[in-house]
């Protein structure tokens, strides 16, 4: 006995130095009280407890270099005890006693709960739906109202009231405050292009990765410098080397989808079943469609697709076929970069003639002054997507 108390003491001792340092431990116990080790324990671990009094018995253990964390966790374990946390302190009884303990918190709640005065509070709705925060506070299993708890939405002021408990009002106040925040805006400016496909670096576009999507092969680049995307698009056009489709520019809100449409409707006459004809159309645009999510350090990761709807040839039954190609990939940029996405081509035959005026029109000998030129050009479509999170 006077072994096991010098012991303890001189233990006291050293972990009232080591408890700083967090380092492993070593004990040897046998027969110890079992209160007092699991007090010498957290005096090393440095934590706040308070045991209870049906707490009994002694331990018998042996650890060299090992986790305090793991030790202590351990030797509840072992002794069917748990730790229930209050705020800064942890109360450690046997798991039967905790459970008994949290039956009985739970049985004066409902009393409390069907006793308690009753208060109403109204919440001005800024930014999210009242509907929305409506459908969560009163979610089934987990709803935050007690049985006697109301909840009305008028939808006309996106105004929430709330009857309930004080205790339920508070909670249900920390939620809406985490909830109605303000939804962080993008700007999309995107550019889509015709370029002759060697002249893309003139762009300052080096395409680095392809990605397989759709049975297409899609092209991703970031431009280093996306300020003068403009002047050099124009430039190129001027040039005849680039044609300038669309430059869309629009705001969407934190991971809502936007779209942006280029093309023509194709007409086609359709039969009705009176026999009658109406003139009905179908789509054949160039769409692209971005939702965006704002990431941290002012990333946003881009969520795109791409469709190219083109009329065929081909009719069936009166109806113009269209031919449809889909790619879908993803794209991680900062805010206010420029990417790049290619990958559709299109070759076209251009004609061009050269002449020596007024003597290239003498009938008979003219055409040896003239001079024809056919040039097969390969373009690329060409999409320039800049994302920007504003306030």
């Amino acid at each position: 006995m006077w072994r096991y108390v010098l012991f303890l003491i001189f233990s006291f001792c050293f972990f009232t130095q080591a408890s700083y340092s967090q380092t492993n431990l070593s004990l040897d116990l046998q027969n110890a009280n079992l209160s007092d080790t699991i007090r010498l324990l957290a005096k090393f671990l440095n934590i706040n407890i308070i045991l209870s009094p049906s707490i009994t018995g002694t331990v018998t253990l042996h650890l060299h270099d090992a986790s305090p964390e793991q030790a202590f966790d351990l030797l509840l374990t072992s002794h069917n005890l748990a730790k229930w946390p209050m705020g800064k302190v942890l109360f450690i009884a046997s798991r039967d006693e905790l459970i008994k303990r949290k039956q009985e918190e739970m049985k004066w709640q409902e009393v409390w709960d069907a006793s308690a005065p009753l208060v109403i509070h109204t919440w001005q709705i800024k930014y999210a739906k009242a509907d929305d925060i409506a459908r969560l506070i009163q979610d089934g299993q987990t709803s935050l109202v007690s049985k006697r708890g109301h909840v009305r939405v008028d939808t006309r002021t996106n105004t929430l009231c709330i009857q309930d408990i004080p205790e339920r009002i508070e909670t249900i106040r920390q939620l809406i405050k985490l909830l109605d925040v303000p939804i962080q805006q993008i700007a999309i400016d995107a550019r889509l292009a015709s370029v002759d496909s060697d002249k893309e670096r003139d762009l300052g576009i080096q395409f680095a990765m392809d990605t397989a999507a759709g049975g297409y092969s899609l092209a991703v680049a970031r431009l280093a410098d996306g300020s003068l995307l403009d002047v050099k698009l124009a430039a190129l056009e001027n040039a005849g080397y680039a044609k300038l489709i669309s430059s869309p520019s629009l705001f969407t809100a934190n991971q809502q989808p936007a779209s942006i449409e280029s093309g023509e409707e194709v007409p086609y006459q359709e039969v009705s079943e009176s026999g009658g004809t109406a003139v009905t159309f179908k789509k054949a645009v160039l769409s692209l469609k971005v939702t965006p999510q704002v990431l941290p350090n002012h990333q946003v990761l881009l969520q795109l697709q791409i469709n190219q709807d083109q009329p065929s040839d081909r009719v069936v039954q009166g109806v113009p076929a269209i031919e449809t190609r889909q790619i879908t990939t993803s794209v991680l940029v900062k805010s206010g970069q420029t990417i790049v996405l290619g990958g559709i081509y299109e070759t076209s035959q251009e004609k061009s003639e050269e002449r020596i005026p007024f003597i290239s029109e003498i009938p008979g000998v003219g055409w040896l002054f003239r001079q024809q030129d056919n040039r097969d050009t390969k373009r690329e479509l060409l999409i320039f997507v800049t994302p920007t999170i504003r306030a």
